[in-house]
């Protein structure tokens, strides 16, 4: 097998022992050898996770799962899509193929979309979520219960950051672990569907499977029994109710009904009188 060029300057340099060392050259090899290690122990040091592709309701899947939890789930456009998922997974992990997870996660969102709130329950794992601001919005979204919803800018004012709706989208649109941790529950603050990452159709179907009513329009919106329930008051109002149009939007949730407000502890306008 031929040298390569770095072990060629290696030799040449320990041969040199009666020779002047050219000091930068020993320097820029050294600094070569240490990056290759570092890079050789990362690997060495990375936990497994296994990953698996497979058919569910919302189409095909990749699935990941670490120790601690789901930490991927890919939207499979085509086969295209598999490597780059498997090259952000190994910015933490190293991959196993183990199509356990993958089935798991399919039956639980089959369940859940059939009408089971309780099906989805494999422990999350963040590891591949941005840090800083990108993290606290997973986790203060994470905090919205099944039949409620929260706008964008909502919820940066939960991670506590007001008024940062497209950085909330941004977060959103890199979240590693769809379904599980709800993007799909973050709308416009007007009642409008709002983007997804996994397309409009699988935001509709999870929404409606949570029991909102959404309108056919090209641009979907909520409609029927949903109501807006402010977070600091405990008031919850009808959609059209004046009061709740002109309160403080990054202080607004959206439930499916009213029942479901009441059950989160809100009460009914007095001056709508949505229940």
């Amino acid at each position: 097998m031929e040298d390569t060029k770095q072990d060629a300057r290696l030799r040449r340099l320990i041969a040199c022992a009666d020779e002047e060392l050219d000091a930068g050259a020993l320097e820029a090899l050294w600094r070569d050898t240490a990056r290759r290690v570092q890079e050789s122990l990362d690997v060495i040091g990375r936990p497994p996770a296994t990953v698996g592709i497979t058919d569910s309701p919302l189409g095909r899947l990749l699935v990941a799962r670490s120790e601690r939890g789901i930490v991927l789930i890919e939207f499979l456009k085509d086969d295209g899509a598999i490597a780059p998922a498997l090259a952000k997974l190994r910015r933490a992990f190293d991959p196993v193929e183990d199509a356990t997870a993958a089935a798991e996660v399919s039956a639980e969102i089959t369940r859940y979309l059939e009408g089971d709130g309780a099906a989805l329950r494999q422990s999350v794992d963040l590891t591949l979520a941005d840090e800083g601001f990108a993290k606290r919005v997973l986790n203060a979204l994470m905090a919205v219960p099944r039949g409620a919803l929260i706008s964008y800018i909502a919820l940066g004012a939960a991670a506590g950051a007001a008024h940062s709706a497209r950085a909330v989208g941004g977060a959103m649109h890199r979240n590693p672990v769809p379904v599980y941790v709800p993007c799909h529950r973050v709308i416009a603050a007007d009642g409008g569907l709002g983007g997804y990452g996994g397309g409009p159709s699988r935001k509709l179907k999870l929404l409606r499977a949570e029991g909102f009513a959404l309108d056919e329009a090209a641009k979907p919106r909520l409609s029927g029994a949903a109501v807006w329930a402010h977070r600091r008051t405990g008031v919850y109002c009808r959609m059209d109710c004046r009061a709740a149009l002109r309160a403080d939007r990054a202080r607004m949730l959206f439930f499916a009904d009213a029942a479901r407000a009441e059950q989160a502890g809100m009460r009914p306008c007095k001056r709508c009188r949505p229940a």
